[in-house]
């Protein structure tokens, strides 16, 4: 660990050290800029305090945090369940926090989770607190979920699935199918999913001469996995001069508003556009159009996280391990051939 003072982090902040300790605890009455500040000076110090070093290496409490992006997204409410239930099982709880995909509240979060000392953490990462984590990662037993960091030095695990070739062989249904003007709502490419489905879709789209770069027209990039990114892109898609034939959905809870725009537009599916999505949508078999999607496995990645993250309590000298899910294509009849 680097020997970072909370005084190196107050200057850095250009405040002092009584705020920052203020903003550690979560005290009440500090100015949101001041938390984001000192928050920032946090993060560019990778700084740690000594006793939550001291007590993480010394002391169990029987206690794992499980950090997400969106508790609202079925995907992590099931894996959440997932690891609850296993952990239970092993005579330890779990505090859940949902991040929103905030960097602010996402080391908000992990400061609290320190001050209750948990013994480990399961993470699924805003992508843009890495090198904190990375350092935090030295000290404290950690598995990353769906979304990795690529710094070297990071220490522990990551459970997650083949999002390449996920996408890859939804945009290639299409394109056997016919389609040539395909969109794609993708999100959030400052994280690992973001970029690794772009790049399936890229990759497949480039087989048939299309270059999905950042001019490709068809391609609505948002900030967040969420319904709203989903209606929001599929507004702009079909608002087109000459709308998409087809659409490739990055996650299942954007894929839920794309559904939702079209419905309320009165736009069919798959009549005027076929849909296909990243992720199961919960309940989808009672829709009268099924999606066609790649699936992802919550209950298999959360107890291999649970499992992976209790070894590493167990023995932090552990090397890091990988454990990749293969996704399943699963036709029903939200395309068409044209």
């Amino acid at each position: 660990m680097s020997n970072v003072t909370i005084r190196s982090v107050a200057k850095q902040a250009g405040v002092s050290v009584a705020t920052v300790s203020r903003v550690i605890n979560q005290a009440p009455g500090v100015r949101p800029k001041t938390v984001k500040k000192v928050n920032e000076a946090i993060a560019a110090t990778n700084y740690i305090p000594n006793s939550v070093a001291r007590n993480l290496k010394t002391d169990a409490t029987k206690t794992i945090g499980f950090l997400i992006s969106n508790i609202s997204n079925s995907h992590f409410t099931s894996m959440a369940k997932t690891i609850e239930s296993f952990m239970r099982e092993k005579d330890y709880s779990i505090i859940v926090c949902s991040t929103d995909d905030d960097p602010d509240i996402e080391l908000s979060y992990i400061h609290r989770l320190l001050g209750l000392r948990v013994d480990g953490l399961i993470l699924n990462t805003t992508g843009q607190n890495s090198a904190y984590i990375t350092e935090l990662s030295h000290i404290l037993p950690m598995v990353l979920v769906d979304r990795s960091i690529s710094t070297p030095s990071f220490t522990g695990d990551f459970v997650g699935s083949n999002n390449f070739d996920g996408i890859q062989t939804l945009t290639k249904h299409l394109i056997k199918n016919g389609h040539r003007k395909i969109g794609i709502i993708t999100s959030n490419l400052q994280v690992s999913t973001g970029q690794e489905r772009l790049a399936g879709f890229q990759a497949a789209m480039q087989t048939i001469g299309i270059k999905a770069d950042s001019d490709y027209i068809y391609r609505y990039d948002s900030n967040y996995f969420n319904e709203e990114s989903g209606i929001d892109g599929c507004q702009y898609l079909m608002s087109l001069q000459d709308p998409p034939t087809a659409i490739v959905v990055a996650n299942n809870a954007m894929a839920i508003g794309a559904y939702k725009y079209l419905l309320a537009k009165g736009i069919s599916v798959p009549g005027d556009v076929s849909v296909v999505s990243y992720g199961n949508i919960s309940n989808s078999e009672l829709f009268r159009t099924e999606p066609t999607y790649v699936t992802l496995n919550p209950v298999f990645m959360g107890e291999k996280a649970a499992k992976l993250l209790l070894s590493r309590i167990e023995n932090p000298e552990l090397s890091n391990r990988e454990v990749i899910f293969e996704p399943l294509f699963i036709e029903n009849n939200s395309t068409r051939i044209l």
